[in-house]
């Protein structure tokens, strides 16, 4: 049947509109250029295929002679504003940089570009930091080089230098994807014989798994910020740690959880707050916070009386500042968070169901004089700081670059 004819037929069926619709449709895919998907995870191809870490493994160097101060690179993806693992890198940054030490961070620009001056201008603005910022491909000897994120691994796997190879671990990232290429090449990164920084010692024991040594630091809070008053004053409020973009902090999970709460205590003001979620629907009534400043959370938490707080990979930084606001954390049970938490009664979890963390809620804003409840909550983590753990992590890297 010739072309002409069908043209012909089709018109007659459903009229020479849709039909020149059709032709036009047809034509574009015959003319159109192929666009083809690149081959993209995070790190340079390149730099993946040279990381040949089994057949030319990296050998730790000798320790160096003693001084007084060390060279210190960290190798970080492009700046983001807001970033929390950024936020927690420039603050272990800041303060070696306040003891003697010369920080410099290089951008691994990977699929993203980045310049220098862009990235130094994000840290000084939205991190308050100034530090020496250059490109990877700028990198000049240092003592310590530290790896970051999984991608930022490989380039600093390729670097040939006789500086010690750290990884400053956050989170077990392969659990960030699906079970395929990226979460495959996430965990090769732990096989690279760098010495582990992790926060907290669940992913001391998780990246162990992969014979990789490391040792952990332990969360703090900044007392400045989230200390509560003398007298706490709590609302009928409850708020809720809502990341949509980041999957695991269970965001379909708590808010099925917050519709069962809101039925059963209707009289409670629901503030969602991490992430714009205008465009979600969400079954009950809430406030959409969206993300804050840090003492616009501070004050949230000091007027909720709970936070519904997911986390199923490493735990986040939340549950000790939440604790010192004298905010009740509400979290899903699991070694990954009460292994880095440690003992607290004042952290309540429940199995990682709706309705458990809906009934644990209700627990927790049922309980008689919550006002009293808050104030020794926050009294139970009142020494708490970062000041150890900063110091702890100056100490690691002395330690496995000079000795003592």
């Amino acid at each position: 049947m010739s072309k002409l004819y069908k043209f012909y037929t089709y018109t007659r069926q459903n009229g020479l509109g849709q039909a020149v619709r059709k032709t036009q449709i047809y034509l574009s895919k015959k003319t159109a250029p192929a666009i083809k998907q690149p081959i993209e995870v995070m790190a340079s191809i390149e730099d993946i295929m040279n990381a040949d870490y089994i057949n030319h493994p990296y050998k730790t160097p000798k320790k160096k002679s003693k001084k007084k101060s060390l060279k210190i690179g960290w190798v970080l993806s492009p700046i983001s504003k807001g970033s929390g693992g950024q936020n927690t890198i420039t603050r272990f940054a800041r303060f070696l940089q306040e003891q003697g030490h010369d920080v410099t961070f290089y951008i691994y620009e990977g699929i993203h570009p980045q310049s220098p001056a862009e990235a130094k201008a994000i840290l000084s603005e939205s991190f308050n930091f100034d530090v020496d910022v250059k490109k990877v491909s700028q990198y000049t000897e240092s003592d310590a080089l530290i790896a970051t994120g999984w991608e930022t691994a490989y380039p600093v796997f390729n670097i040939n230098t006789k500086a010690h190879k750290f990884y400053f671990v956050q989170d077990f990232e392969p659990y960030f994807y699906g079970l395929g290429s990226k979460a495959v090449l996430a965990e090769n990164t732990y096989k690279m014989n760098f010495y582990g920084i992790t926060a907290g010692r669940w992913l001391t024991k998780k990246v162990s798994e992969y014979g990789m040594k490391a040792d952990y630091f332990d969360f703090g809070a900044d007392m400045n910020i989230y200390r509560l008053a003398d007298k706490a004053d709590k609302q009928k409020k409850i708020c809720f740690y809502a990341r949509p973009v980041t999957e695991r902090r269970a965001f379909e999970l708590g808010v099925i959880a917050l519709d069962k709460f809101h039925k059963k205590h209707p009289e409670y003001t629901i503030e969602f707050f991490g992430w714009d979620v205008s465009n979600y629907q969400i079954p009950f009534p809430y406030v959409n916070r969206g993300i804050l400043s840090h003492q616009d959370v501070a004050d949230l938490y000091k007027e909720s009386e709970a936070c519904l707080v997911l986390s199923l990979t490493n735990v986040s930084l939340l549950p000790l500042e939440l604790l010192a606001a004298g905010c009740i954390p509400v979290m899903n049970e699991g070694e990954n968070n009460s292994l880095v938490l440690g003992e607290n009664k004042y952290i309540h979890y429940a199995a990682a169901s709706p309705i458990e963390l809906a009934n644990e809620l209700c627990k927790v804003v049922e309980i008689k004089n919550i006002n009293t409840y808050a104030k020794k909550a926050s009294e139970s983590v009142k020494d708490l700081s970062w000041d150890e753990s900063y110091k702890k992590v100056e100490r690691i890297l002395i330690r496995e670059v000079i000795g003592g």
